[in-house]
């Protein structure tokens, strides 16, 4: 798998991020000989493989904890590390209407219930809305519209048939144990439409908000209802629902891996005016960069002498003022190096990139190797 920790080469296609121990074994399960790796800044993360007929993934996990702000942070960490191609966060949660124990949610947004005024007349809420990734959203009600993931609960774990729906979910720090209580009832004032409440998904997409191109999904099994709570349902149900929200989230990364990461995007047509009598030409096409190629590149980045000095990284920014100023000039970590070339890659700067680096490092090898390599992904 080529996982290694503080600064080296670790990969992983996908990351997923649970909050509790129960979340963190049902997910675990799905995977082959996943193996310790500590990241940077202490988080502790285990990799390991996921096959889907003759494909095979790195898959990541890590146990956040409760809450919405330690979940932010495991996000920016994970993405530091990793540069995942999608980000899923899978637990389980409290139905609050129109679901059944052990049933899945995929959120299609999330809201936070917690913001707004507290005045004396009572709480005005501001409440502050989260989406998910269009992309996995689409594939999210794909899954939902078919049993193949069911196929994935282990047998005799439910005699009844879970359901799976694509609807949002609400957030906060609080467990809500009632229907009827404050934020019960000011869940059914201000966010009639969500299904669940949960106390990660709000941080978690926050997260994957500041992180460019991460693609990010939160999927919750019900464990209680909030019409009928109590710690038995915890005991019985908090395992099986987390083992059909891993369930469902395995079967969208099995959908993830038949589709081409790298598939080719078309470029913007050549709006020059075309000679009398020829053919239009066809857009040429070019490959999205696949998360292995980030990673290579990264690597030969970094390896150019002095670029993980910060006086260093910020003469390189200066000297890209058509996406320097999209990075962050205070480092030279993995992670500005990652955002660095996400941002000419999404505008086409690949090439300014390879001449600034030649011009800061002549004849270095690694200079040269970065030329080289960006050539051979047809990204100058």
């Amino acid at each position: 798998m080529g996982a290694e920790g503080n600064g080296g080469t670790a990969r992983a296609d996908v990351v997923v991020l649970t909050a509790l121990e129960v979340e963190y074994r049902a997910v675990r399960a799905h995977l082959e000989d996943p193996r310790p790796v500590q990241a940077e800044r202490g988080a502790l993360f285990e990799v390991g493989v996921f096959r889907e007929g003759s494909e095979e993934r790195t898959v990541a996990i890590h146990m956040t904890g409760p809450g919405n702000p330690g979940a932010a942070a495991s996000v920016e960490r994970a993405a530091a590390l990793f540069a995942p191609r999608a980000m899923l966060f899978v637990g389980v949660a409290g139905g609050v209407k129109d679901v059944a124990l052990g049933d899945v949610v995929a959120a299609d947004a999330v809201y936070d219930y917690e913001t707004g005024k507290d005045t004396e007349s009572g709480f005005l809420p501001r409440q502050k809305t989260y989406q998910p990734a269009y992309g996995l959203v689409q594939l999210a009600r794909l899954v939902a519209a078919g049993d193949a993931w069911q196929r994935r609960i282990p047998p005799g774990d439910d005699p009844t048939r879970p359901r799976a729906h694509v609807k949002p979910l609400a957030a906060g720090g609080r467990v809500v144990a009632h229907h009827r209580s404050d934020v019960g009832l000011r869940l059914a004032a201000s966010a009639g439409d969500a299904l669940a409440v949960d106390m990660e998904g709000f941080g978690f997409l926050a997260g994957a908000y500041v992180n460019q191109q991460l693609d990010a999904l939160v999927i919750r099994g019900i464990s209680d209802l909030l019409g009928d709570k109590g710690e038995a349902h915890d005991e019985r149900w908090q395992p099986v629902a987390s083992r059909h929200a891993a369930a469902y989230a395995f079967e969208l990364i099995g959908r993830m891996l038949t589709a081409d990461p790298a598939a080719p995007r078309p470029l913007a047509p050549d709006t020059r005016p075309l000679a009398a009598g020829a053919p239009p030409e066809i857009p040429r096409r070019r490959r999205r960069l696949t998360i292995r190629d980030l990673g290579v590149l990264v690597d030969t980045l970094l390896a150019v002498p002095g670029m993980t000095s910060p006086a260093r990284w910020q003469q390189l920014l200066d000297e890209l003022p058509t996406v320097g100023t999209a990075v962050g000039r205070q480092s030279a970590s993995r992670a500005e190096a990652l955002s660095l070339l996400r941002v000419c890659e999404a505008r086409r700067a690949m090439g300014e990139l390879v001449e600034v680096v030649a011009v800061l490092a002549p004849d270095d090898p690694a200079a040269a190797e970065l030329a080289r390599r960006v050539e051979a992904l047809g990204l100058e």
